[in-house]
């Protein structure tokens, strides 16, 4: 059949419309981030599908209440509305992780390729592991790294990794605790308010000042507090001398190479400096008793060691007599602890180039204001105009602390074996129990260093030899 010039002319013009129809359709100028990057930008180059699974630990996946603050709050599903009716084809699976049991349900998630971003504590083992993907192409490629706090960074337990210099995660909401005072206890007597950077001697000064019966009220008062079960590791470093405690060289990407010492002067000063605090801190510390009265109008302890939830301040409406500091200054005058939530990709993703789009999400302006609104979480997105004084008149404080932060990193050993014991040494000492420090610490590098050649033999297996 012969087709005539005039029908072959008005095809080609139809043609040409349709396809300048579904270009102006398909172009997407893609919306500005608050840092004025473009959270979206990878993924409005091409369209997401298929389906990305998220290992979530720590928040609902439906909307509720947030018990720590008694409001509603939506879930983790809610977040991702948003994205998923941008990218119609992509759909997501959500994985709940248990606290209690959550390193072995992420293992056995990586293991058996059955996850694509994961919400972790740290992510050293599993990159160590080969689990984890290094996410620095990805991050050039958006110009995304330089939206976060450069102090993040440096953290080789969570997201940089010390061995090979390559990013294992992303930071999400700040986590981070510092000293905190009830200017009121400090008025009654007469004692001098906390530095806003104090060492560890202000406060242990202080703290003996403020134990006794308070002059104006005839109350009993304690003058600090803190969770040994929880932060008795952070304290190791602070109490000593303010030179911090040094755990010998850690080798990030093969802990088997590491030489480890616990078994020290500064060591045992520091465990010492602890159990002789006991006077100052109010009687069940150890067990999470004693400060029930913390932030409320009856308070009876000054100092409390470690904080970060000032939800019950904020809800009596005491937040001029609370007060918190930028952290513990060390003898460099930089801060103790501060990092941030860890978001993460699996190596082995089916689906990488959604993934790293819902990790930026996660990660990005959307994600952590959603944190922010629904849980309070402070951001590591470094132009964060979402945080409001109104909302939370510490805001400024913790992140100065993250922004100043030394990160004192410590090895898996820790939180495994160390910190227990610290705990449960400092219980029994209190107690009138028997224990001999020296003797202990000297179990306890036995400990560490059978640790250390384990991890030289999972190294050697790991790598064929």
């Amino acid at each position: 059949m012969t087709i005539s010039q005039p029908y072959k002319a008005w095809v080609c013009i139809a043609i040409c419309s349709i396809m300048l129809v579904l270009t102006a359709c398909g172009s997407n100028g893609g919306e500005k981030g608050t840092s004025g990057s473009n959270p979206n930008a990878s993924g409005s180059e091409k369209e997401l599908s298929g389906v990305v699974k998220i290992a979530v630990l720590g928040f609902p996946l439906d909307d509720g209440i947030n018990p720590a603050t008694g409001r509603e709050a939506k879930g983790i599903k809610a977040l991702f509305e948003p994205f998923l009716a941008d990218h119609p084809k992509l759909s997501i699976d959500y994985i709940e992780v248990p606290q209690d049991d959550r390193k072995a349900k992420w293992q056995a998630l990586l293991l058996s390729n059955s996850v694509d971003i994961l919400f972790l504590d740290a992510a050293i083992d599993f990159y160590n592991q080969g689990f984890l993907m290094p996410l620095d192409d990805y991050l050039a490629k958006d110009n995304w790294k330089a939206n976060f706090m450069e102090s993040l960074w440096t953290d080789n337990e969570r997201l940089t990794s010390g061995a090979d210099g390559k990013v294992m995660g992303m930071p999400s909401g700040i986590a981070t605790s510092t000293v905190v005072y009830d200017k009121q206890i400090f008025e009654d007597y007469g004692v001098e308010p906390l530095s806003e950077k104090p060492t560890a001697d202000e406060i242990l000064e202080k703290a003996k000042k403020l134990t006794g019966i308070n002059p104006k009220t005839g109350q009993q008062t304690y003058g600090m507090t803190y969770n040994p079960k929880g932060s008795s590791h952070l304290n190791l470093d602070i109490f000593s001398d303010g030179q911090g405690v040094e755990y010998g060289t850690i080798d990030w990407g093969n802990f088997g190479n590491s030489q480890l010492n616990f078994n020290t002067p500064a060591i045992k000063k520091s465990l010492q400096t602890m159990i002789d605090m006991d006077p100052y801190l109010p009687p069940g510390y150890e067990i999470g008793r004693g400060s029930e009265n913390w932030g409320k109008e009856s308070n009876n302890v000054a100092i409390c060691l470690w904080c970060n939830n000032m939800d019950e301040v904020l809800k009596n409406n005491l937040s001029d007599r609370y007060v918190m500091t930028k952290g513990i200054r060390d003898k460099n005058d930089k801060t103790t602890w501060g990092t941030a939530r860890v978001m993460s990709m699996a190596k082995d993703s089916s689906n990488p180039t959604a993934s790293w789009e819902v990790l930026k999400y996660l990660t990005g302006p959307e994600g952590q204001k959603f944190m922010y609104d629904n849980y309070k979480e402070l951001p590591s997105w470094k132009n964060a105009d979402w945080v409001k004084k109104e909302d939370n008149p510490y805001a400024d404080q913790l992140l100065a602390v993250v922004q100043d932060t030394k990160n004192q990193l410590f090895p898996p050993i820790m939180f495994s074996t160390i910190r227990p014991w610290m705990a449960d040494i400092i219980s029994r000492a209190i107690h009138g129990q028997k224990y001999d420090i020296d003797s202990e610490l000297a179990q306890i590098q036995e400990k560490v260093d059978k640790w250390v050649e384990e991890q030289k033999a999972i190294n050697a297996q790991k790598s064929g030899g």
